[in-house]
């Protein structure tokens, strides 16, 4: 009895000695701690660290932070608070999920090659000349040479086409080095030149790593999988659909929008398939000097169009202009880009990044590139990129007070709120014309066409050829063209759905919430209100405006 007395009081000492478990956190550290993860430090001219180790510790770092989340007591939470905790959820699920399933520091060789920030700080420096831009140029090349070597370490199996990719990306990025060292041989010191050379040289290097070794070993696959494919769709998405349910969707929205286009091309050219009446559309174009001017005619009409109907309320002082992609950008971004406003920043512009027509194209060159800024194309861009699209949701997402709001930017909303307006566009009287009509439903069966063909590829229902002749024969694109668009599909599975089943989701948003409050009058009483909400999946978007909740299966 004695020695049992004993035995009890020591552990009751010991319990008494051992120390405290740290409180719980609360919801807005644990998202402060999300969006310090996700925040670049040190700006474009500092790049990430892309070790193996550094990618394994992320993965850890998510899981501890996810069962950190995951511990917070929905009891008590606010219904904003109950949203925010379940989407971080989420969203760290889907990024230890997909990080242990892709290891893309061992299969895509193109991670190593900065390419785009390379294009960033040559731009810079050959607008504005100054020693800051020299030295933020010279710190990011000199990181190239270590980055290589770290490329060769990490890269084991990648798939034969990223690695095709990967060669591409490093001989543009070297031409784009060597073009801009050239053009700033007046301000480039000698400590410039060496850690430029040394730069090259590297990338070079790397370039026959890729040919001569990578390449005849690049055997693996960029199929992500049936699994894969339900895990984001479920667990990141919050949709309760498979891979299955989405392909269905995407063949019949094909078949919709392709019977509709042919209706509209009959009214146009009877008797014509609607790709050969489309064709026929691109002669009618602004001169190469004159597109700039004509895609700014078109933001500033659906500006005041939406202003006027008041379809968004936008703040005083916003717009949106036009400007040249900077010559160090051009190989990657022929055409342009979009660039909007900073969630937490005061800015107010947003800019339309146009590719001029240059002068050194052959005429052919020139010629195809401008009927790809037709009449009818550019007033559908100026409403998805600009008014009431991407610029517009940018600048509303502002106005929530939530940090997590801020800095989650889902495809699946995003991308499907740009679809979403052309078609709101057409139907509030902005986007006229059965020219204008056939552009806005080619351009939805492409989406559609990206559903089927994005399933169909990660699941192994299609080859990387198949898919090609798919969107050359029924979208009828040009066969490089559809080689790229393809090669994108295959480096991010899923992304490309958000186009069209994002929209699909918003429009069941507008449905329910017309059934429930009846027409929005003005329309602004129901898409401030979805913007505002953030770019979270729409399903959560539903449950913030309407009360509807669905768990994560």
């Amino acid at each position: 009895m004695v020695k049992i007395a004993v035995s009890l009081a020591l552990l009751m000492l010991l319990g008494a000695c051992k120390p405290a478990e740290p409180p719980a956190q609360s919801l807005d550290d644990l998202v402060s701690e999300y969006a310090q993860s996700q925040r670049r430090e040190g700006g474009m001219a500092q790049l990430p660290d892309v070790s193996a180790e550094t990618f394994l510790l992320e993965i850890q770092a998510n899981r501890d932070l996810l069962a950190r989340v995951r511990d917070v007591d929905p009891t008590g939470l606010s219904p904003d608070e109950d949203i925010d905790r379940r989407l971080l959820i989420g969203l760290l699920e889907s990024d230890v999920f997909t990080a242990e399933e892709r290891r893309i520091w061992e299969v895509d060789p193109a991670l190593y090659v900065p390419a785009y920030q390379v294009g960033q700080l040559l731009g810079a420096l050959l607008a504005e000349p100054s020693a800051e831009s020299v030295a933020a140029l010279s710190q990011l090349l000199a990181q190239v040479p270590a980055r290589m070597v770290i490329a060769k370490e990490n890269l084991e199996n990648p798939p034969q086409r990223f690695t095709e990719a990967a060669i591409f990306k490093t001989q543009g990025t070297i031409g784009s080095i060597e073009e801009g060292i050239a053009a700033s041989s007046d301000f480039a010191d000698a400590e410039f030149q060496r850690v430029t050379g040394e730069a090259l040289a590297a990338l070079k290097d790397y370039e026959a790593f890729l040919q001569d070794e990578l390449l005849p070993r690049s055997t693996g696959t960029w199929a992500a999988g049936k699994a894969y494919y339900d895990y984001v769709l479920q667990h990141r998405w919050f949709l309760d659909a498979d891979a299955d349910t989405i392909l269905a969707r995407g063949l019949a929205a094909f078949e919709e929008t392709e019977a509709l286009a042919q209706q509209v091309s009959e009214r146009i050219e009877p008797g014509k398939h609607w790709s050969e009446v489309y064709e026929t559309l691109k002669d009618e174009h602004p001169p190469a000097d004159g597109i700039k001017a004509a895609y700014q005619a078109s933001m500033d009409a659906a500006r005041e169009f939406v202003i006027q109907h008041r379809i968004v309320t936008l703040p005083e002082g916003e717009r949106v202009v036009t400007v040249d992609t900077p010559p160090a950008m051009r190989r990657s971004s022929p055409f342009g880009t979009f660039q909007s406003v900073d969630a937490f920043g005061d800015g107010l512009e947003g800019r339309l990044v146009l590719t001029p027509i240059e002068s050194w194209m052959t005429p052919e060159q020139q010629a195809g590139r401008l009927r790809s800024h037709h009449d009818a194309w550019i007033p559908v861009i100026a409403v998805h990129e600009a008014y009431p699209g991407h610029h517009v949701a940018a600048l509303k997402v502002r106005e929530n007070p939530r940090l997590l709001r801020k800095i989650v930017h889902e495809p699946i909303f995003s991308e499907g709120w740009g679809l979403l307006t052309e078609e709101l566009m057409f139907e509030q009287g902005f986007l006229v014309g059965d020219d204008v009509r056939l552009t806005q439903l080619r351009n939805r069966l492409w989406r559609a066409a990206r559903v089927i063909l994005d399933v169909s590829l990660h699941t192994g229902r299609m080859t990387f050829e198949e898919a090609v002749d798919f969107l050359a024969e029924r979208v009828r694109f040009e066969r490089y063209a559809a080689e790229l668009e393809v090669g994108m599909y295959i480096e991010r599975p899923t992304y490309v759905l958000g186009y069209l089943i994002g929209m699909e989701e918003i429009m069941d948003i507008r449905e329910e919430w017309i059934a429930t409050f009846g027409e929005p009058n003005p329309p602004s009483t129901f898409y401030d209100a979805l913007l505002t909400a953030g770019a979270i999946p729409p399903m959560l978007v539903r449950e913030s405006l309407l009360g509807t909740k669905r768990e994560a299966p």
